[in-house]
């Protein structure tokens, strides 16, 4: 897998592009500020300066993203997002609805940070298994159980990575992401499950191993206090741009100017809608372009790893997973379905004439 990055890497030196951008950035920005104080000795400190402080930057940047990726998010979550939450918006007109005068005097509550612009998730579609998020990307995600190898010998994980060589050379064609997290290890499922088997007729006629059951209820709890559980997750993705194409393998004239670097975006509206769709058949083609491509990476990936297992999420667990994440804490429900509301907060209904 780590073939597809190659191409982001400087030859020879084998440094990622954004790490070079850091890496000579502040040691020539050192060197224009240096110069712009008109002191011939100062020139080199700075150089040195910036030498040192790109050099760190790259350093404590994390593995998985470029230096210059980390910069720009690190700048605009200490430079661009808002401190305070205000009850209007900054800009907001003195002639905004009120309650002035009335029973009950309030100004409406207006944010001007909404939820989606911090997780750039637009809304879940129960029953798709996909999330939309705010630029219109539809996203599905499968939990994969990828077995145990704590003794696998070094064949065992070679062929892991031929599989995914082999996937990622002949059949991915795609966008995939790869999500890690940890939670508590469900405890409760096991003391019940024990508590299931401590009613068998096979284990009453046994008084030994009922009473090592009972044992074990009681002693693994404790022991199991504070245990994590690590969940993997492989995510698709569809582009609504994705549903006009025509042809997949031969791109025409003008789908190839749409990847050229800058102003290729530009060239997107004559590529887009050659068919006169309606946004619900927009968004079934990519339900069913998202199903397929799960299909796909289950079948041709997941299946033909011995030992290796996958459940695509549903959109309630979609949901819980992205709470999850962005509250940092654990959401546990009676019923997942809570979790997603199917109906307006505050219904209305038709007043009868009198």
């Amino acid at each position: 897998m780590d073939e597809l990055g190659e191409e982001s890497r400087i030859p020879i030196l084998n440094i990622e592009e954004g790490d070079v951008y850091v890496l000579l950035g502040f040691p020539i920005g050192g060197l224009l500020f240096g110069g712009l104080t008109g002191l011939d000795g100062a020139i080199l400190p700075f150089v040195l300066f910036g030498v040192i402080f790109g050099g760190s930057i790259v350093y404590a940047s994390p593995n998985h993203i470029s230096a210059s990726t980390w910069l720009g998010d690190v700048y605009r979550h200490y430079c661009k997002r808002p401190r305070f939450t205000y009850s209007t918006e900054a800009t907001a007109e003195p002639t905004e609805s009120s309650t002035d005068g009335g029973l009950v005097s309030y100004t409406p509550f207006k944010p001007d940070e909404r939820t989606q612009d911090l997780t750039n998730i637009r809304r879940a579609w129960p029953g798709t298994g996909a999330i939309e998020r705010s630029d219109g990307a539809m996203e599905a995600y499968l939990e994969i159980d990828p077995g145990n190898m704590d003794f696998a010998m070094s064949g065992d994980w070679a062929q892991i990575q031929t599989l995914g060589e082999e996937f990622a050379n002949k059949e991915l064609d795609f966008t995939l992401k790869f999500h890690a997290t940890t939670r508590s290890f469900p405890v409760e499922q096991l003391i019940d499950r024990i508590d299931g088997r401590l009613t068998d007729r096979d284990v009453k006629q046994n008084p030994i191993f009922k009473e090592l059951l009972e044992e074990y209820r009681e002693q693994r709890p404790r022991d199991l206090e504070g245990t994590q559980q690590v969940r993997y997750f492989i995510g698709v993705e569809v582009d609504p741009f994705e549903v006009y194409d025509r042809y997949q393998d031969e791109q025409s004239p003008a789908e190839k100017l749409t990847s050229f670097p800058v102003v290729g975006f530009l060239f997107n509206p004559f590529v887009t809608r050659r068919n006169d769709m309606t946004d619900a058949e927009v968004r079934a083609a990519m339900f069913e372009k998202l199903e397929n491509r799960c299909h796909g990476l289950q079948t041709e990936f997941i299946q033909k790893a011995a030992g290796w297992s996958a459940h695509r999420l549903t959109t309630i667990e979609l949901f819980v997973l992205s709470m999850d994440f962005w509250n940092g804490e654990e959401h546990e429900y009676d019923a997942a379905a809570d979790a997603v509301r199917d109906h307006p907060t505050i219904d209305h209904q038709r007043r009868a004439d009198q």
